[in-house]
């Protein structure tokens, strides 16, 4: 299998009508490593109360699957403190760009990989959630900003279109171990996407830019590889995600 420059790559297979994730995982060259994370796809069972809570359908990349079962991913943790039902579709190494036909990579086994926009035009074919949750952009790095932009923007777009009634959450990209650091999307970038009339009715949140995690030291809750969160981290940032949320007025959350 031949390395690639992302943070890690998989695939999002589908067989019938079940959703099967699968992956490998790969270290690309420069030293960061994906060690850790595992594909996650899980859903919860329907729920039986005439009044069920909101389902949740989080799509991401390998910090959307958390470091253990897919029950603590930060996604799910975050679902249950603002009591909504989770679904995880998380992949390494995709994002609004990577893993899409511009740069699709392949695997031994497996086969080729997905961008956010294919996934969401997969999985509308198998789920009707109430809120959608686009949680990427930290494996987009290597394409021009303006190109990236329109990707959000597309892949924005496309999740409206598939889910009319859907409320779309949008997760600013950043990564734990520099929590203001702005993975190549400024303050400028991010303030362009939430006013285009693309964007209308977004809900936008970034919960790793708040505290406990700005301006302090964050390394004990990264995982071997650096990058990652690990465990502690994980349920962290889900008390940070559910707190943003709540705070964005987002269904339910409040």
């Amino acid at each position: 299998m031949r390395k690639i420059r992302w943070c890690d790559a998989a695939l999002l297979a589908f067989a019938a009508v079940t959703v099967i994730g699968l992956a490998v995982v790969a270290r690309p060259p420069g030293g960061e490593s994906s060690a850790g994370p595992r594909p996650t796809m899980t859903a919860q069972r329907p729920s039986t109360d005439p009044h069920p809570s909101p389902s949740a359908l989080f799509i991401g990349d390998s910090y959307t699957q958390g470091s253990e079962s897919e029950e603590l991913t930060y996604a799910c943790m975050a679902a249950a403190r603002v009591r909504w039902h989770c679904t995880v579709a998380a992949f390494p190494g995709t994002g609004y760009i990577s893993g899409g036909p511009a740069n699709r990579f392949d695997f031994e086994y497996f086969g080729e990989s997905d961008s956010f926009v294919e996934r969401i035009q997969k999985l509308g074919l198998i789920y009707q959630p109430d809120i959608v949750v686009l949680d990427g952009g930290r494996n987009d790095r290597f394409p021009p900003a303006a190109d990236v932009f329109t990707a959000m923007l597309f892949t924005i777009g496309e999740a409206k279109r598939i889910w009319p009634e859907a409320e779309i959450v949008f997760i600013r990209p950043r990564f734990l171990a520099d929590p203001r650091g702005d993975v190549g999307f400024d303050d400028d970038f991010m303030r362009r996407l939430e006013s285009d009339p693309a964007a209308a009715g977004v809900r936008f949140v970034d919960p790793i830019a708040e505290a406990p995690f700005a301006g302090g030291d964050t390394s004990a809750l990264l995982g071997a590889d650096g990058v990652h969160p690990n465990l502690t981290g994980d349920r962290q940032i889900g008390a940070a995600l559910a707190a943003a949320l709540a705070a964005s007025g987002a269904e339910g959350a409040r």
